[in-house]
């Protein structure tokens, strides 16, 4: 698995790390040129910022949880990170979701921006079911993303490991994406103008590091403990 580090200084490691995942067709390479990185270190943020590369392979294969967490989170872990944060965009959400429902014991909270829902078949079960918080309660499966969307309908406002969301009104995927935010504090949902596309993106992006728990310096699950 391929991973870009940017360290907050040269040789010296920070307490926290923001770990972001990207979209699918899109690089590591792409997150640098879109400034994803830059407007974290625009806002002096301290923390270190990891890229990590999680494709349609591993997607494919179920193994996205257990592949990021030998591949980057362990290793992190290992560091002496104290915090951990958990961001994707699109796909890169949608893998984030499928590592916190396994590993959320390990994460200071997690951003969905624009997130890839799931496919239709399990979104139209979740409706069909009344709602996802309906369907948790009802069904019995936790293969591939109904694992995470278990896992989600599950979550309290007091939990170890928060879930913010930002969704654009006219992104391709705002439908699923209602059903997400059906499930989490309203104070943690963002949504603006916009669709699925990276200008939107680096709105959402800019208004989680200058609104959400960076910004006001909210401690990590292992600071409260």
């Amino acid at each position: 698995m391929r991973c870009l580090t940017d360290l907050l200084r040269a040789g010296q490691r920070a307490d926290s790390l923001l770990l972001l995942l990207p979209p699918a067709k899109a690089s590591l390479d792409d997150l640098l040129a879109q400034g994803m990185v830059a407007a974290v270190r625009a806002r002096g943020l301290p923390l270190d910022i990891m890229l990590a590369d999680v494709g349609y392979q591993q997607v494919l294969a179920g193994t996205v949880a257990d592949s990021l967490h030998q591949a980057v989170l362990q290793p992190a872990l290992a560091q002496g990170y104290r915090n951990i944060w958990l961001a994707g965009i699109s796909l890169g959400a949608f893998n984030a979701l499928h590592y916190a429902a396994v590993y959320a014991e390990h994460l200071a909270g997690i951003f969905l921006l624009a997130p890839y829902p799931g496919t239709a078949d399990i979104l139209q079960e979740i409706r069909q079911a009344g709602g996802p918080q309906a369907w948790a309660d009802a069904s019995p499966g936790l293969q591939d993303e109904r694992h995470w969307w278990h896992w989600l309908a599950a979550q309290q406002e007091s939990t170890p490991c928060p879930v913010w969301l930002s969704l654009a009104d006219d992104d391709r995927f705002a439908a699923g994406q209602q059903l997400l935010a059906s499930l989490l504090p309203a104070a943690r949902v963002h949504r603006m103008a916009g669709d699925h596309s990276w200008p939107v993106w680096q709105q959402q992006w800019q208004h989680w590091l200058d609104h959400g728990p960076l910004a006001q310096g909210a401690p990590g699950q292992k600071d409260r403990t």
